[in-house]
């Protein structure tokens, strides 16, 4: 989840300098704190060697609780990633759900090839899926980029890992995506005007209504992508802002000077 790899991030036999406290704090109380201590050092791209000790299985009842445990230590991993590079987890998601839709939308697409005019129960229920996922990846993918963005403002300095490791979205791309967001939510407003009008003319809703569900999910995937670059356009705003107001603040002492001799100068004419 951190685009690195450790052996064991649960381990409790490790030594690590004082001076890197200030950044893996805050750390919890409980066993969690082993694996979210991991999980900020390599965020925190913290150098860790990890070095090989016998060891055996411990004689007597163990304390941890294989599902409970897990469980409390899978959330706080993720967490912990979230507060760091949010577009990692949030991106896998996005990027299987949307898989999985265009995995539907191929089959639809196969089986009106060979003829298929009408789908059953369980194929209204994988379009209904389909969309769904379309969406939904789509929006959580776009959740994790507007994040990422909200932390390298909050950290003032960019997010150093991204969703595959590095930056997710170039400067050249980030500025295309609300044209993109734009084209699609074009594309199906054209696919429900064509729609309403075959329907006028005396198409059956039976072959209507899957353009009607290609225009609103492209009509709704549109509308989530411009909204996102919205976001994006305006945290990049405030960050501007603020390397504006620091750089303001640097020659804070020069500007004080000028304006007291400037206020001097006036009042002696």
């Amino acid at each position: 989840i951190s685009a690195q790899k450790i052996t064991d991030s649960a381990s409790g036999m490790r030594v690590f300098r004082k001076s890197i406290l200030e950044r893996i704090y805050p750390l919890p109380d409980g066993l969690n704190l082993t694996p979210v201590m991991s999980i900020r050092a390599l965020h925190e791209q913290l150098k860790m060697i990890e070095v090989p000790i016998p060891y055996s299985e411990r004689v007597g009842r163990s304390k941890l609780n294989a599902v409970g445990d897990g469980l409390t230590f899978a959330q706080s991993i993720v967490w912990t990633a979230l507060h760091y590079n949010p577009v990692r987890p949030l991106g896998l998601v996005g990027i299987v759900a949307l898989g999985l839709a265009v995995l539907i939308g191929l089959g639809l697409v196969l089986a009106r090839l060979q003829g298929v005019t009408s789908v059953g129960p369980l194929g209204a229920f994988f379009l209904f899926a389909a969309q769904v996922l379309g969406v939904a990846g789509v929006s959580i993918l776009a959740l994790g980029i507007s994040f990422n963005y909200f932390v390298a403002l909050f950290h003032k300095e960019p997010v150093r890992q991204g969703l595959f490791g590095r930056a997710v979205l170039t400067k050249k791309l980030e500025r295309h995506l609300g044209w993109i967001g734009l084209g699609s939510l074009a594309l199906g407003f054209v696919v429900a005007m064509a729609s309403l009008v075959l329907g006028l003319q005396g198409w059956p809703v039976s072959r209507l209504w899957i353009y009607y569900l290609a225009s609103a999910s492209l009509s709704l995937v549109g509308l989530q992508l411009m909204l996102a670059w919205v976001q994006m356009q305006v945290l990049d705003a405030l960050k501007a802002r603020d390397n504006l107001i620091a750089d303001d603040m640097q020659g804070n002492g020069q500007s004080e000077i000028r304006v007291k001799t400037e206020v001097r100068a006036e009042a002696k004419v």
